[in-house]
């Protein structure tokens, strides 16, 4: 992650819908969970956990995160949202942000989300253009 170009709009895998302060939001271009994202630090110092940052750095990331989440609210009002900081096999601070539905379109409705559900489905790519396209006009409004 740290050799990320965060100015290229479409990283294979994902999306890039906002540069944040400290962070870029990027819609993941496959899974079971429609609006499911990445969000990842970048710049300087290299962190692999929230607790490394200096607390002025720790609020920006976590503002950056707020308005991911916000804008996923908006767009998909999802029954809940998920926030998990990870770093087991990528060792730089990243948070999926991951809509949680309660119907058909949620591999475990009410239940946790099961990892199988990260890299398993190739959703539609129009639909997920346009979604992009959605989103992006929701955080530049942020």
């Amino acid at each position: 992650m740290c050799d990320n170009d965060f100015a290229a709009e479409d990283i294979g895998w994902g999306i890039l819908l906002h540069q944040g302060e400290v962070a870029n939001a990027y819609l993941w271009r496959s899974g079971q969970v429609r609006g499911y994202c990445v969000l990842i630090h970048r710049g300087a110092p290299h962190v692999a956990e929230p607790t490394d940052l200096s607390d002025a750095h720790a609020a920006a990331y976590w503002a950056d995160t707020l308005t991911l989440g916000k804008a996923l609210t908006a767009f998909y009002q999802p029954m809940k949202m998920n926030y998990s900081t990870l770093g087991n096999v990528v060792p730089h601070l990243h948070t999926h942000i991951v809509p949680r539905y309660a119907d058909h379109a949620d591999p475990a409705p009410g239940g946790p989300l099961p990892w199988t559900a990260l890299d398993t489905n190739r959703p539609d790519e129009v639909q997920l253009q346009a979604d992009a396209a959605a989103l992006r006009a929701l955080l530049e409004q942020a």
